[in-house]
């Protein structure tokens, strides 16, 4: 349980009834920093709910900017297997970028990433609204079973519109922005589902990548514009979103590189075959030329 983030749900959030409950129910599971990854079906027995009206309330929560989903699992039973989530009403967008540093569970979150035992959140449809009611009044502990979930990852713009009225305001911010934050900005602007540069060996190039775009064009929409096509084509290669190369690979050249062909197999059995051309031909050669002295040799016996 964490004071500090049911402390700031308490102040900030916009919320009432049953979507505050399920929120403070997420602050009781969260660090310091808000990151938790309840089941459905455990909010929903904590809640008094059924999963379908957690499903509706996640989305209600994630569409106001109140919680996040950080990464999705890959379903069963496991302790990872559902989704990872972050209560952050009432933090900043530099409090939430800090906290990915930080938090041992969002650590934890995106080396699980990293290794491809959990995936980034990707943009679903919501679920069909029901005549249900969001209340307590119905309350059924059994499973659900929803083919899919419908939370839906806000923009960057939603994820940073929180009730701290301590935050500077966005013309002050940008002046004072470190370079690296401003390499941060703009990889936001290529990667809105992102909040900070994946932690990597390539972390360190793609920053300065990052700053070298930046100078070249006259403004960060017109950097990011230049940088789209590589993020592009690392995804349609099915490249991990983690994964930086395009960034500090190809961007840095100015050049994708063309897909590997795999043709390996084919052209070595293709030099089998004329080496085994080449050795029949020397065969035949030999037979040709050895064979009037075997009859030689032959009538010599008789």
């Amino acid at each position: 349980m964490s004071v500090e983030t049911s402390n700031r749900v308490w102040k900030y959030s916009q919320k009432g009834g049953t979507p505050l409950l399920l929120l403070l129910a997420m602050a009781d599971w969260s660090d310091d920093w808000g990151y938790c990854y309840p089941s459905i079906e455990q909010m929903a027995i904590k809640c008094r709910q059924t999963e379908r009206n957690i499903l509706n309330l996640v989305a209600d929560l994630e569409q106001a900017g109140e919680i996040r989903r950080v990464a999705r699992g890959k379903g069963g039973r496991g302790k990872f297997s559902g989704s990872v989530y972050q209560v952050i009403v009432g933090m900043s967008r530099d409090e939430i970028s800090a906290s990915e540093q930080v938090s041992p569970k969002a650590l934890d979150t995106f080396a699980k990433i990293n290794i491809g035992e959990m995936s980034l959140p990707t943009p679903r449809k919501p679920i069909a609204q029901t005549s249900e009611k969001i209340s307590g009044e119905k309350f059924s502990p059994e499973k659900q079973s929803p083919d899919f979930s419908p939370v839906v990852p806000c923009a960057l713009k939603e994820l940073i519109n929180v009730s701290d009225s301590t935050s500077p305001p966005a013309e002050t911010s940008k002046k004072n922005l470190e370079p690296e934050e401003q390499a941060e900005a703009l990889y936001r602007l290529v990667r809105p589902t992102h909040l900070t540069l994946p932690n990597s060996e390539q972390r360190a190039v793609a920053l300065k990548v990052l700053g070298e775009y930046l100078k070249r064009y006259d403004s960060p929409q017109a950097a990011a514009t230049a940088l789209k096509p590589y993020a592009a084509e690392a995804d349609a290669r099915g490249i991990r979103q983690t994964n930086l190369c395009w960034l500090s690979e190809w961007a840095a050249v100015g050049q994708i590189p063309k897909p590997r062909k795999k043709t390996a197999k084919y052209s070595k059995q293709e030099n089998v075959q004329e080496d085994q051309t080449d050795y029949a031909t020397l065969r035949k050669r030999m037979e040709t030329e050895l064979t009037p002295h075997m009859h030689g040799d032959k009538r010599d016996s008789l």
